[in-house]
């Protein structure tokens, strides 16, 4: 759990320093939103897309070794990024890195969840992902700040760091766990198919992302066009995944309390006027309603990754690489999708559809919950 949960930290300071690094690169390339928000599509479809397979290695073959592999492929890549000789180069760089995190994560989520066997499975997958939230909170901040002290070489100053965190882990992943959870009854099966339909589950991930990822690729770029500086909007950026940190750590053991449906329905509908705010203040005002963003929105993420896990026991790498791939791969696309729109019509206006959207993504939630009440007792036939 200390392995993975430091790699986790690692290796997101990284991911979470590519849009700062591409809003760093608009005058160097002459970049308009499009190619800005594609880039970030491109590197995060590349290191979302893989994970389902290695979450299939993983289950096979135990695979802890990809862990470590994955967060040193990744700070290599990183380490080579500042010496691309044009836009597309650099691209090429930094999407090769992506696949050492897709391994990273389809394979140490996995890790996570095990460690904390079959009845503290929320509480240990909300540690892992607090740490990766943390690493994303910094990730913004430190970047800004090298780049600006450095200019890009500041990301292999950055990079270099992490690979000793590589070596630590691969000390550290020795010792013996559980391969599996124990095999949950049918009952339990049929509730989570009850709970939330796989297909509105996998449309409530990718809209869910839509927003969220969205936000964190392109409000660098929203405050740029502001006329502030890297190291600026760089803190702004950190502030809301900071806040999202804490509320990855706080949805473990909520989910636990009052149920993941809730959980994942509340956090968005709740997240709404804090997402509005955040777009409108400034000063402390901004970095409370970033703060506040953060904790509500993140509540959900172990949630949504647990719930996978309970829809294919016995699988639980590949359901974990399936959830996050979903939920990278799909944001990553909507962030595509989003820059074109700003080109089109307006990156404010945008910002604005997207922090309306979560009112629409938590309603998916409530049609399956009607089929839950019958689970209370005997199931029926059909559920069985």
């Amino acid at each position: 759990m200390t392995a993975v949960s430091l790699g986790h930290l690692s290796i997101d300071v990284l991911n979470a320093s590519v849009a700062i690094v591409l809003t760093a690169l608009v005058g160097r390339f002459d970049l308009n939103n499009a190619e800005l928000a594609w880039g970030l599509t491109l590197y995060y479809v590349v290191s979302a897309l893989p994970m389902p397979l290695f979450g299939l290695l993983a289950d096979r073959w135990q695979g802890r070794w990809l862990s470590q592999g994955g967060v040193l492929w990744t700070a290599v890549a990183f380490c080579c990024a500042p010496f691309a000789p044009s836009y597309a180069g650099l691209l090429a760089i930094l999407t090769v890195g992506g696949l050492g995190s897709a391994a990273f994560h389809a394979c140490s989520t996995r890790t996570a969840s095990l460690s904390g066997g079959g009845r503290r499975t929320g509480a240990s997958t909300s540690i892992f992902f607090f740490m990766g939230q943390i690493g994303l909170s910094v990730g913004p901040v430190v970047t800004g700040v090298m780049i600006k002290r450095f200019d890009l070489l500041g990301v292999f100053y950055t990079a270099l760091a992490v690979v000793p965190v590589a070596l630590l882990m691969q000390g550290l992943l020795h010792r013996p766990m559980a391969r599996k959870f124990a095999r949950p009854s049918a009952q339990a099966a049929a509730n989570a198919l009850l709970i939330i339909g796989p297909l509105l589950f996998i449309l409530y991930i990718v809209m869910r992302s839509a927003t969220m990822q969205n936000y964190m690729s392109l409000l660098p770029k929203y405050f740029a066009d502001q006329g502030l500086a890297s190291d600026v909007y760089g803190a702004r950026v950190g502030m809301l995944v900071f806040g999202g940190s804490l509320g990855t750590l706080l949805g473990g053991a909520l989910a636990d309390r009052v149920g993941r449906r809730r959980i994942m329905v509340w956090s968005l509908w709740l997240s709404v006027p804090f997402l509005f705010a955040l777009l409108r203040s400034d000063g402390y005002l901004y970095y409370a309603a970033a703060f506040a963003t953060g904790v509500i929105t993140n509540t959900s993420h172990s949630a949504i990754v647990v719930q996978a896990q309970s829809m294919l026991p016995q699988r639980e790498g590949l359901a974990s690489g399936l959830a996050l791939g979903v939920m990278f791969a799909s944001g990553a696309l909507m962030t595509g999708v989003a820059g074109f729109a700003a080109d089109l019509w307006t990156l404010n206006g945008v910002m604005y559809v997207l922090a309306a959207l979560p009112l629409l993504t938590g309603a998916l939630l409530f049609w399956p919950s009607r089929g839950a009440h019958p689970s209370r007792g005997r199931p029926s036939a059909a559920a069985a």
